[in-house]
């Protein structure tokens, strides 16, 4: 697989720190590439605070979740890691005594020698410049250049260094390495034994400073560059056990970057000028008095071959009128380019009924049960996770994972991994059903991504179908799995290996149980492929689940953060919401969910093609001429707000007995609709349950988004 089409974590950085190393040290280990985005000291924050951090780096975008500091970056990977890579032991009482020394190192001696270090390094403005000028924008480099004394103080103050700091940290330091060497002197290999821990990797890292490791991940100053003083207690330190100890670590056990990933690569947050400006023209606020104002004047506006069609009852008319009204104009082109034909992009036809039939049969109402459930206890531990932080991040923590691993779960398509997967549906999805720009770059990796999801889906039948023919038994499973390891399905490394046998039901326990492998819709799809079906070839099982599956995560993490964002905005609606989700009434806040959305739909417009002279509300007043060949615009935003079905609309009212225009209407009524009935009040009602939901401070508990796709929302709670 390409590095490019791959989601990979984004660490932003300022190089030189040995907090960064830290983070730098457990991805190395971990063989995960990601990209290292550089930045000067004070610089730091423009870019640390786009993700939800403050002062602090680094700051890692998983994909999944922003982790704050290094020592998130190592719980969070030591709680989604092989046990092989462990840095904690599973002991109890050794655990809690690792976790104490590592909390010793990371809390104290690094502090201690990072002040000592500026201290000393500080007033030395050409070797300190470079250091911190190491990879980062040309603009910050100029900003080094002429800002370097302004630069100096903040970051003075923000240490606190006084004119004692290096003596009174020095006794920090020469007490710390004291210990060190006294939990060595017994000849143990490591600092909590013969295995490598956290301890050990936070010594290492944070005392970079003091020992210059030619293997050190960041810049740094030579040591003929030191002041006088300085050289000698690194010398001496150096020398000394503790530092033979510390410099052995980096030679042995610190390992080379897997991949030199290029820095602030495709995938850094953001937003391009045309996606801000396409986002800022379809906001609510500025399409809901244009809507109001057509309703009134024109509620079935034509102009050329375009026309625009705001009423509740005129857009459901046309959503009805699937031949008049068509959507293969619309859809097929882009969808054939990626993967072939999805009824999505089909009208009403023998080969439309036939596959939407087929798919019916095999994502059946009688699965939404077991659907709930797999979601609300997937949010539960994604919550849970986040509670001693006491933040989570709407998208990335909750509302774009659960989905995800659905997709794995019941559809029977897990991906190589979370991320990466959840980059190929959001590619994709976005070139298929929200270019608003016709960026060429949406296209690229679109196509890019599709390759690769084709391939991965490609292997993963193939797999299935294997496992299906025979019965195997505990590691045979394992084993036949490795055995596939060739060049046909060279995606199958050993972590796609151990996500076939991962929970809720692990393949090689489902093997074992004799229990059916046609519970999930890729193996229900394969059992199919009869002298009855002789249409449903490995191709069309692949371009049917992937055209099911690529609507899947992104609709649904939209829909519940743009709900949670809105509600957020009426305090009273909130705790009505949070009241229903307390007493488990998951019906009512589906309700909050579609009235919330109302105010801010995560698809204002749909679009079909007419297909010839036809007439629009007929015997009405406002009925008009619709000429063949026009693009209509169906506008479901504007057809929430009609008062003639929506009473009071600019009111927020949960117990409406209105059918909301969410997931379209008529023949192309969005085939996901009744799982996100019920994915969607799940996930919403894990985060209503924490106490005093509220914004984080700043931009952060704001939506920021990726093109059109919300990427980040961090919410507080309290205990």
């Amino acid at each position: 697989m390409t590095v490019s089409t791959i989601y990979h974590p984004r660490m932003i950085s300022v190089p030189v720190s040995p907090y960064c190393e830290l983070a730098r040290w457990i991805l190395d280990r971990r063989g995960i590439p990601y990209y290292e985005e550089c930045h000067a000291p004070v610089f730091h924050v423009l870019a640390t605070r786009r993700c939800g951090g403050g002062n602090v780096v680094p700051v890692l975008d998983t994909g999944e979740a922003s982790l704050l500091d290094a020592r998130e970056v190592v719980d969070y990977y030591e709680a989604r890691g092989p046990r092989e890579q462990a840095v904690y032991p599973e002991d109890t009482e050794a655990r809690t005594d690792t976790k104490k020394l590592f909390d010793f190192f990371f809390d104290i001696f690094g502090v201690a020698v990072r002040s000592w270090a500026y201290a000393y390094m500080l007033p030395m403005q050409r070797s300190t410049s470079r250091a911190w000028s190491d990879r980062i924008p040309l603009w910050e480099r100029i900003g080094v250049l002429f800002l370097y004394p302004l630069l100096a103080a903040a970051v003075r103050r923000n240490l606190g260094l006084q004119p004692d700091t290096i003596s009174r940290q020095q006794q920090v330091i020469e007490a710390a390495l004291a210990q060190v060497e006294a939990r060595l002197a017994d000849g143990r290999r490591f600092l909590m034994g013969e295995k490598l821990t956290a301890p050990d990797l936070a010594l290492a890292a944070l005392a970079a400073p003091i020992m210059f490791p030619p293997e050190y991940g960041g810049p740094m100053p030579t040591l003929d560059q030191l002041p006088p003083a300085m050289r000698v207690a690194v010398d001496h330190w150096r020398a000394r056990p503790a530092g033979q100890f510390i410099l052995r670590l980096y030679r042995e056990e610190r390992p080379p970057r897997p991949v030199d990933l290029v820095a602030i690569g495709k995938h850094a947050s953001g937003q391009t000028l045309k996606d801000r400006l396409a986002n800022f023209v379809i906001r609510p606020a500025i399409l809901r008095p244009i809507f109001g104002l057509l309703r009134w004047l024109s509620p079935i506006l034509v102009f050329g071959k375009r026309a625009i069609i705001t009423r509740y009852d005129d857009v459901v008319e046309i959503l009805k009128r699937d031949t008049d009204f068509t959507i293969s104009q619309v859809n097929a082109e882009k969808i054939n380019q990626i993967d072939g034909p999805f009824i999505l992009g089909m009208d009403d036809s023998p080969q439309y009924e036939q596959e939407k039939a087929m798919l019916h049969q095999v994502v059946r109402p009688d699965d939404l049960e077991r659907i709930r459930k797999f979601v609300r206890e997937s949010a539960a531990t994604l919550v849970d996770a986040a509670r001693p932080r006491r933040q989570i991040d709407v998208v990335s923590g909750l509302a774009r994972v659960v989905p995800v691993r659905l997709v794995a779960s019941y559809f029977g398509m897990p991906g190589p991994d979370d991320p990466t997967m959840m980059r190929w549906m959001r590619d994709v999805f976005h070139y298929l059903f929200a270019d608003l720009t016709n960026d060429p770059r949406v296209l690229r990796d679109a196509l890019s991504s599709s390759t690769e999801l084709r391939r991965h889906m490609d292997g993963q039948i193939a797999l299935r179908k294997s496992l299906l023919s025979e019965r195997y038994q505990g590691e045979e499973v394992l084993d036949r799995l490795l055995a596939m390891q060739d060049t046909t399905l060279s995606w199958l490394g050993e972590n796609v290996v151990r996500r076939q046998t991962d929970a809720p039901i692990p393949l090689t326990q489902r093997l074992v149980r004799g229990q059916d492998l046609n519970d999930d819709v890729l193996s229900r799809l394969l059992s199919m492929q009869d002298a009855a079906h002789p249409w449903l070839d490995d191709n069309a099982v692949r371009r049917n689940l992937a055209g099911v599956i690529v609507g899947a995560v992104d609709t649904t993490s939209k829909f519940v953060t743009l709900a949670i964002d809105e509600l957020l905005r009426r305090p009273q609606s909130l705790a009505e919401a949070r009241e229903a989700a307390l007493k488990g009434d998951v019906d009512a806040v589906r309700r909050y969910a579609y009235e919330a959305v109302r105010f801010n739909p995560h698809h204002p417009l749909q679009v079909r093609f007419c297909t010839r002279d036809t007439q629009v509300a007929a015997d009405q007043r406002r009925s008009k001429n619709i000429p063949a060949g026009t693009f209509t615009y169906v506008a479901t935003l504007s057809a929430m707000f009609d008062p003639e079905v929506f009473t009071s609309p600019e009111q927020f009212n949960a117990q409406r007995e209105v059918e909301y225009l969410h997931f379209g209407y008529g023949l192309h009524t969005c085939f996901g609709r009744a799982i996100n009935g019920v994915q969607i009040p799940e996930l919403l009602a894990a985060l209503l349950r924490l106490p005093d939901l509220r914004r984080a401070p700043g931009s952060a508990g704001h939506i920021l988004y990726d093109g059109p796709f919300p990427n980040r929302l961090i919410l507080e709670f309290d205990a």
